[in-house]
């Protein structure tokens, strides 16, 4: 049984670092939108639909 209490603590211990980077990669992403807007875009809201736009 010690055997599986280490495996699970390690196994949330990759979860807990998977899901870390998981949020911070969508918080990245996030910021890049807001500064970068484009057309049809997450923050499409932000353009007026012409030279404010950038096309990725």
């Amino acid at each position: 049984m010690p055997g599986f209490k280490r495996l699970a603590l390690w196994a949330g211990l990759v979860l807990c670092i998977a899901f870390t980077a998981w949020v911070v990669w969508g918080f990245l992403q996030f910021d890049e939108d807001i500064e970068r807007p484009r057309e049809g875009g997450f923050s499409g809201w932000q353009c007026d639909a012409g030279p404010d736009c950038q096309d990725r």
